[in-house]
Order: C-alpha cells, then structure tokens, then sequence
C-alpha cells in the first residue's frame, strides 16, 4: 500500500494501515520513503495471514436501507478504484462509508466529522457521494408505500388513498357533504 504525505496533518495517514491489520497476524512489515513529481509517499508491504473475518459490526448498526446504501457505495468505489487504478481504501474506507451513512453527510462541511476523510478526499469524491445518497432516498422515497390507517371506520388496515374514498363515499354523505 502506498499513502501520499499530508502537508496538513504533516504526516502519513496510518490508520489505513493500521485497519488494513485489524484481522491479520502481522509477520513483517517493510517500508520505503519516496518523492515522486515532489510529492513524499510512503510504501509499506505487509506481510501477513488473516486471523479473523472483516469486522462487520460497524455495519450491523445500519439499517435495511443504510444496508443497501452501504452496498452501493462501496460498488460507486469499486468502480472509482478501477477507472482511477488505486485501491478503494484511498477513495474511502469501510468505516468511513459507514460513518458517512451515519451522519448522515448531507454537506462538505458534513465530511469533516468523518474521521481521516481529508480536504483532497472531499473534494474530489464528497459532491458525488452527496449526489449519490440523496439519490438514494429520494428513490427510496418514491418506492414508499402509502402508510396504512389503522381501523378506519370499522374496515382494518387501508391505505390513504382508500381512506379518502371511504370518507367520500360514507361519512360525508353522511354528514351531508362531498368530498
């Protein structure tokens, strides 16, 4: 894996490699420094075998449609990944998509509590992951169902739209009205 030098934090961002580790028995770790085009980079090979699946507990805490969401994020980064030729965890880490979620991130400013996801990440991927969530529950509003009334007139569970038409057709005449 190799991480650029952040002029702002004055340092490399470690934890990549340090969730990069989570699961893994860690037997070497070799590391070089390099310039290239004047920006500093830090190339670290590890050497290990995996212990323990990916921990998902972070994404246990979503919902169904946070699941869902999740998912196609994670498939938008992919896709990032491949056109751009870096791996995923630069656009943004699994934790980080589950943070983003969390918020949930509806601004730029939004990214800022989303621990490690820097000034060079937001700007070039935080307007297409906004884009991408409002999407999202704009669609998800659409494929809502009306909600169901409960025991409207003695006829159970109904929808809106069924509401109405028994109040047109029963308690307003009733009354002496129209709907």
């Amino acid at each position: 894996m190799t991480l650029p030098f952040d002029g702002k934090t004055e340092g490399f961002d470690d934890e990549l490699v340090a969730d990069f580790c989570q699961n893994k028995q860690v037997h070497r770790i070799e590391s070089h420094f390099f310039r290239q085009e004047g920006q500093a980079y830090w190339s670290v090979a590890i050497h290990y075998d995996t212990v323990l699946p990916r921990k998902t507990e972070k994404v246990r805490d979503l919902d169904d449609a946070q699941q869902i969401l999740f998912q196609r994020l994670r498939e938008w980064r992919k896709e990032q990944g491949a056109k751009a030729g870096i791996p995923v965890y630069l656009i943004a880490t699994n934790a980080q998509l589950t943070a983003i979620i969390k918020q949930p991130v509806k601004t730029l400013e939004g990214f800022k509590l989303v621990k490690g996801y820097g000034k060079q990440r937001i700007e070039k991927y935080g307007r297409t992951i906004i884009n991408l969530i409002k999407a999202f529950y704009e669609e998800q509003e659409k494929q809502a169902p009306a909600p169901p009334i409960n025991n409207v007139a003695g006829h159970g569970t109904t929808t809106w739209p069924t509401y109405v038409a028994l109040i047109a057709t029963t308690i307003a005449p009733a009354i002496g009205t129209t709907i």
